[in-house]
C-alpha cells in the first residue's frame, strides 16, 4: 500500500469531520444487513430495535445509512429485480476502534440475530489495480487494441458510425485529469459536490486519466482516440474524496443512483483477498449488493479481476463464489498478441468472463515513463498502460459502442448486463492455454449476432399480430380469425430464455409484460403444426 505524506495526512484529519484517516484507532467501517422485514423509522430505532444496542455499553458508535440511495430508490430497484434481491436495512456502523477492538466488535455483532451478514471494511485506500512490474519492453506506439486480431477490431463499428452514441459511461476509482487536452473538451466531468482527495497520489489520480483516455478521449488530428468516444458523457465518481474520506461503497452508491438501465459503469477497483492478493472488488458483501442490485435493474457492470494471480474457483473464494452470480462482467488481463495467452497477475477462474489487453496500451496520463508534449502535464500520453486496468477500460469502452449499435438498431432499446455479456463470450475470441480469463470481445462478430438476434423473425405463416409494438409491455395477441386449433403462445427473451409460456384458443389474447426490461422479445405462436415468431420491442 502507498504511504502519504504527513501533510497530506493532517489535512485528512481536518476533512470529514475531523475523523482520522489513518489514525492507528480508526481503520475500519462496518457494514450490516438485516432481514428486509424489519422496518425501522430511523437510524435511533437500529440501535434500540437490535442487539447493537446492547454494544453501546462496550464501544463507542454511530450509525448511518450504507448507501446514498433513497428508500424509494432502494424500492424501485429491488422491483425490477426479478430475483427480489434488495438493498433494504443495510447499514454503516463507525467508531473509534484499535485493531484487537475491531475484532471483538465484529464478533458481537456476528451473534446477532435477523442479519444476513456483517463486513468489517478497511478504510485505508487501495491500490488501483495497475502497474505490474517488470514493465513490458516489447511497446507499441499506436493504439493496437483497436485494429483487427490481436485487437478487438473495434474500427469495424467506427467505420459503421457507432462510437458509444446515445450512451453514458461512469467510472469508479480514484481520479480523472478533466483538463487533459484529450478530455477538456468532451463531455468529461467529476460528479459534482465531491473533490479528490489531496491525500491521492498522482499515481493513483492519473490511472483514472488512462482509463479515460482509452474509453473516451477526443477523435481529433493528435493524440489519440478513445474507444466509445461518441457517447454522451463520462463521469468520475471518486472513492476517496474530501468531503467524506475513503468510501467505496459511497462512490459506487452514487454512481447506481445516477444511471439508468442500458448505462455503463466501470468499476476500476479491486479488493484485497488470500494473503493480501487483489481480487474483484465485489468480493466485499457490499460492492457484491451494489452491484446486483444494478444489474438487476439493467445497468452494465464492467469489473476488474484485479492483479492477484488468485484462482477464484479455490477453497478460499468457496463463500464468495456461493453468493452466485453478481451480474457484473469481470474482466481478465491477457497478452497483446495473438496468443491471448493470460498474463501472469491476472486473477482468474470461473467467475471471470472476458479478457483484454493487459499490456502494452497507449493512453493518457502522467507515469514515469510518459511523453510530455511541451513538458505539459496536459499533454502527457503513456504507451505501457497495463493491469487488469487497461483491460476493464478497454472492455469498458467496447461495451459502451456495442450498447450504441443494439440502442440504434432498435430505436432506443438496450442490452441488459446478462445479454451483453452473452454476446462478449458467445463471439469473442478464445484465449490461449493457461488460467481461465475467458475470450476476448471481437467487435464485427458481436455485431453480427446483434444483427441475427434482431433478424430472427420467422413468418412461416402470418396469421396473427403484435400491438402495439412498441409496446410498453400491455399487448395483445390478435388472429386474422378465431383459431381452430388451441394456440400454444411462447415468449422469450434474445437470449433464448422463456419469458411466458400459454394456450388460448380465444381470437385476442391479452398479456402483460410490464415488468419486464426494455429490449427485444420474441413471440412465438404456435398452431397445430405450424408456428410463427415474431419480434416485440418494450421501450
Amino acid at each position: 500500500m502507498k504511504t502519504y505524506k504527513q501533510y497530506h495526512v493532517l489535512l485528512a484529519i481536518f476533512c470529514f469531520w475531523s475523523i482520522t484517516l489513518y489514525s492507528q484507532n480508526e481503520n475500519f467501517d462496518f457494514y450490516i444487513k438485516f432481514q428486509p422485514d424489519l422496518e425501522f423509522k430511523d437510524l435511533n430505532e437500529v440501535i434500540s430495535k437490535t442487539n447493537l444496542r446492547s454494544l453501546k455499553t462496550k464501544h463507542t458508535f454511530t450509525v448511518h445509512r450504507a448507501y446514498t440511495l433513497t428508500d424509494e430508490q432502494i424500492e424501485t430497484l429491488s422491483k425490477k429485480s426479478k430475483t427480489g434481491f434488495t438493498l433494504k436495512n443495510t447499514f454503516r456502523v463507525s467508531g473509534t476502534f484499535s485493531e484487537e477492538e475491531s475484532n471483538k466488535f465484529l464478533k458481537g455483532l456476528e451473534q446477532f440475530s435477523n442479519i444476513i451478514y456483517v463486513e468489517k471494511v478497511s478504510k485505508t485506500p487501495i491500490k488501483p489495480p495497475h502497474d505490474i512490474a517488470p514493465i513490458t519492453s516489447n511497446y507499441e506506439a499506436n493504439q493496437g487494441y483497436l485494429e483487427v486480431n490481436p485487437g478487438l477490431n473495434i474500427r469495424h463499428a467506427w467505420n459503421a458510425g457507432f462510437t458509444g452514441n446515445g450512451i453514458n459511461i461512469k467510472d469508479v476509482e480514484y481520479g480523472l485529469n478533466v483538463n487533459h487536452e484529450e478530455l477538456d473538451h468532451q463531455n468529461a466531468s467529476i460528479i459534482a459536490g465531491r473533490t479528490i482527495n489531496s491525500g491521492a497520489s498522482e499515481a493513483f489520480t492519473e490511472h483514472g486519466t488512462a482509463v479515460g483516455g482509452i474509453v473516451f478521449s477526443d477523435n481529433g488530428s493528435y493524440g489519440i482516440t478513445g474507444i466509445a468516444h461518441g457517447a454522451n458523457e463520462y463521469v468520475l465518481h471518486p472513492e476517496w474524496t474530501e468531503e467524506f474520506g475513503y468510501n467505496r461503497t459511497l462512490a459506487i452508491s452514487e454512481a447506481i443512483a445516477n444511471s439508468n438501465a442500458g448505462d455503463i459503469i466501470i468499476y476500476e477497483m479491486q479488493e484485497f483477498g488470500q494473503n493480501s492478493n487483489f481480487v474483484p472488488a465485489e468480493y466485499l458483501q457490499t460492492v457484491w449488493d451494489l452491484t446486483k442490485s444494478a444489474t438487476d435493474a439493467g445497468i452494465i457492470i464492467i469489473a476488474a479481476a484485479g492483479n492477484g494471480n488468485e484462482n477464484l474457483d479455490s477453497a478460499f473464494y468457496n463463500s464468495y463464489m456461493a453468493r452466485g452470480d453478481s451480474g457484473a462482467i469481470i474482466v481478465g488481463a491477457g497478452s497483446s498478441n495473438l496468443s491471448h495467452s493470460p498474463m501472469s497477475f491476472s486473477t482468474y477462474g470461473s467467475r471471470v468472463n472476458v479478457h483484454a489487453w493487459g499490456q502494452n496500451v497507449w493512453s493518457t496520463g502522467k507515469y514515469g515513463g510518459s511523453i510530455l508534449v511541451g513538458n505539459d502535464f496536459n499533454q502527457s500520453y503513456y504507451s505501457s498502460f497495463s493491469g487488469t486496468s487497461s483491460a476493464t477500460a478497454i472492455i469498458g469502452g467496447f461495451a459502451a459502442v456495442l450498447q450504441s449499435y443494439y440502442y440504434n438498431q432498435t430505436s432506443g432499446s438496450y442490452l441488459n448486463a446478462s445479454q451483453m455479456r452473452s454476446i462478449m463470450v458467445q463471439t469473442g475470441i478464445p484465449q490461449g492455454s493457461g488460467k481461465p480469463i475467458g475470450p476476448m470481445p471481437y467487435m464485427s462478430a458481436a455485431m453480427n449476432e446483434v444483427d441475427q438476434i434482431l433478424s430472427s423473425d420467422s413468418f412461416q405463416l402470418s396469421s396473427f399480430s403484435v400491438s402495439p409494438n412498441p409496446s410498453k409491455g400491455k399487448v395483445f395477441i390478435n388472429f386474422s380469425q378465431s383459431p381452430t386449433f388451441t394456440n400454444k403462445i411462447e415468449i422469450h427473451n434474445i437470449l433464448g430464455q422463456s419469458i411466458l409460456n400459454t394456450f388460448s384458443k380465444e381470437k385476442t389474447v391479452k398479456i402483460d409484460l410490464s415488468n419486464l426490461q426494455k429490449g427485444i422479445y420474441m413471440v412465438k405462436v404456435s398452431s397445430n403444426k405450424d408456428s410463427t415468431v415474431k419480434k416485440l420491442i418494450i421501450n
